[in-house]
């Protein structure tokens, strides 16, 4: 049937959707965040696994002091009415669910759901795993379980859009948005790249993939993922082939004096691999670990490697334009459908 009418120009069906998104943007810049602990099943291992979800509050938080951080958000605060956007995170090598906090919190308070987990066998706590197929492959398998449960959440769930997801990754972690986003690896290649660079760094902790779990799939896409945030992604296991099932929107970062993940084996590596151009970074002096959030200066003292960056890098005002960055491609990239007519 015709439609009638100012109701067929694209202005007017765009306008809701307008309204929409600027009520949503207005109303996250005036609340705080909260957070929630998540406890889960690891469907890779079967023990336990454990997670945050993070998300608009009704009123202000206090920064709470966790770790190595100062956390921008209060516990169980109460949820702030509205429909959001849900954003996974995923940890690098031994990291954990707190890595990424100001990230996490800065989207919160932009009016998205961000959920984060401790990845079995590869944390700070257990890393256990380390090295074998069942993290390699099981990360992306722990990332849909996380998806899984923030929907079931009895505080949270009703209030995402599962329409509107997206994945945002570091290292490991970036490795495994891809994962998420169709890529799929090759583990000889670690190997062989081992063999021809004999990088001092990853191949001598990593010189190849222990297959532990011959049943894993490494068909790892999750259909629900739109967009996928890469942070120094581990590059090496893919080349054209392995990407070329990626088809979602791309928003990747390298550090340009990475000392674990040098940039022309990994994350340029992924940017020439990909099958369409992502969107791309180099930050200029950093090292790999300018990703991880900010630390308090305690903790830079007990934390050096991860805390201290070189002259001239600075942390904190990168993390901030981080944020930025990812709020607006997550704006962008997950928004939601125009009405029709």
């Amino acid at each position: 049937m015709k439609t009638p009418g100012p109701r067929g120009n694209p202005l007017h069906r765009a306008l809701p959707l307008l309204a929409l998104l600027l009520g949503t943007s207005a109303l996250a810049d005036s609340q705080g965040v909260g957070f929630r602990e998540l406890a889960m099943k690891d469907p890779v291992g079967g023990g336990p696994m454990s997670g945050l979800v993070f998300y608009p509050a009704a009123q202000p938080n206090e920064p709470l002091p966790v770790a190595l951080y100062l956390v921008d958000a209060g516990r169980e605060l109460e949820l702030a009415p509205g429909r959001y956007p849900l954003v996974l995170i995923s940890h690098g090598h031994s990291g954990s669910r707190w890595g990424h906090h100001d990230l996490a919190t800065a989207l919160a308070r932009k009016g998205f759901i961000v959920a984060t987990l401790d990845h079995p066998g590869d944390n700070y706590r257990d890393p256990s795993g380390a090295g074998t197929d069942a993290v390699w492959l099981g990360r992306a398998s722990q990332m849909r379980a996380l998806l899984d449960a923030v929907l079931a959440d009895g505080t949270v769930g009703a209030s995402v859009d599962p329409a509107r997801v997206g994945a945002l990754g570091f290292s490991a972690g970036g490795y495994t948005v891809l994962l998420l986003a169709g890529a799929e690896p090759d583990f000889g290649r670690l190997e062989r790249h081992c063999k021809a660079r004999k990088q001092p760094v990853i191949c001598a902790e990593l010189t190849k993939v222990r297959a532990t779990r011959p049943g894993l799939k490494k068909d790892t896409a999750e259909p629900r993922i739109r967009s996928v945030f890469s942070m120094a992604p581990v590059g090496v296991f893919f080349d054209k082939a392995g990407l070329k099932n990626v088809k979602v929107p791309v928003r990747l970062y390298a550090a340009a004096k990475d000392e674990l993940l040098p940039v022309a084996d990994h994350a340029a590596h992924v940017r020439a691999s990909l099958p369409a151009p992502p969107e791309y970074t180099l930050i200029p002096r950093a090292g790999h670990y300018v990703f991880l959030a900010p630390c308090t200066p305690e903790a830079k003292e007990e934390a050096q490697e991860l805390c201290t960056d070189a002259p001239g890098v600075d942390r904190e005002k990168l993390h901030r334009e981080l944020a930025t960055d990812a709020e607006r491609f997550f704006t962008r990239t997950l928004a939601p459908a125009a009405p029709g007519p």
